[in-house]
This record gives C-alpha cells, sequence and structure tokens, in this order.
C-alpha cells in the first residue's frame, strides 16, 4: 500500500483543515476489507469498528513517531479495536441464552452455496485467525508488518498462519 505524506500526517496532528479526511480517505477502504472480513460481513459490527479505529487515530496523532510506516500503526490500532470489539461481543454472547436454538439467524439462511460454504469455516476461526488469515491473503500485508501489528515474531505468525491454512483446507475438503 503506498503511504500517505508526512505533511499530511503532521497537518492532521495539528488538525489542520480537511487533513485528517485525506487520511480517512486514503487508508478507510484498506481498513474496512480487513474489518468487514474479520466480523464475518457483520456492516455494524465493522462500522463500530472502523469509527473506534479512526477516532483512537486522531487522538494519537501526535503520538506517531514515523519509525514505522504509518498504515503499520493506523493497522495495530485496527487490529487493537477489532480485538476488544470481538471479546466484547464474546462476553455478551455468553451473557443471553437464546429462546429458540433453531431459529436461523443471519448468515444461515439463503446465499450462494459458496458463499454459506466460505462463511460456515470462517466462522470456526477465532477473530484472531480471521484478522491474521484475511489480512495476509487477501489485503497482502507482510509478515513483517503483522508481527509488528500483533507484537508476535514473524516465525511464529508464519507457522500460525500455516496452521490455520491448514484447518482451512481440512474443512474443504471434508465439505
Amino acid at each position: 500500500m503506498k503511504e500517505i505524506d508526512e505533511l499530511t500526517i503532521k497537518a492532521a496532528a495539528k488538525d489542520q483543515k480537511g487533513a485528517f479526511k485525506r487520511i480517512y480517505d486514503h487508508y478507510a477502504p484498506f481498513v474496512w476489507n480487513v474489518v468487514y472480513r474479520t466480523v464475518r460481513g457483520d456492516t455494524d459490527a465493522a462500522k463500530e469498528i472502523m469509527q473506534d479505529t479512526f477516532v483512537k487515530l486522531h487522538g494519537s496523532l501526535n503520538a506517531f513517531r514515523f519509525n514505522a510506516a504509518f498504515s503499520t500503526w493506523l493497522y495495530r490500532i485496527a487490529w487493537n479495536a477489532t480485538m476488544t470489539h470481538m471479546a466484547k461481543r464474546r462476553r455478551e454472547r455468553e451473557r443471553y441464552v437464546p429462546l429458540d436454538p433453531e431459529t436461523p439467524g443471519p448468515g444461515r439462511s439463503g446465499g450462494f452455496e459458496a458463499r454459506e460454504a466460505v462463511s460456515g469455516i470462517l466462522k470456526k476461526l477465532t477473530p484472531e485467525e480471521r484478522f491474521l488469515l484475511v489480512s495476509r491473503e487477501v489485503q497482502g500485508v507482510s509478515f513483517e508488518e503483522l508481527a509488528k501489528i500483533t507484537g508476535r515474531k514473524e516465525g511464529a505468525l508464519r507457522t500460525r498462519l500455516h496452521r490455520i491454512r491448514g484447518a482451512v483446507r481440512k474443512e474443504v475438503d471434508y465439505e
């Protein structure tokens, strides 16, 4: 991904008119794609995470030191916002018991067979696994960037993604 220029980032940090909008317009599609897929197409959740990501970004622009790519730093903010949202969602789900477990919910009825199959496979992955898989396989984020984003070592991420791919392949072979 082409990085936005340093002057725009510094201007946004000083709240200069239009600078933050340029950052948002440049990076929002990239962030949206990963977040949306990580939350399995839940538009409301993706919108909430996007909002959290860019609000946190706006509030912390002065903290960016240009030691890494801006996109990596922003991606780390999106990672944290996504993981926080998913943990919150998981806690909320654990508190409630559905009235009728047979009632179809989002993603369980209609749609194309292939999309359903992919959705079913991705559903079995943890939010972190989906984030890593989509980031690497769909967005092409490098292992180096993923290491900076997640705080994990590149080798560990390579191993983790190899195992995730293996699990996905196994699911595809059985379905």
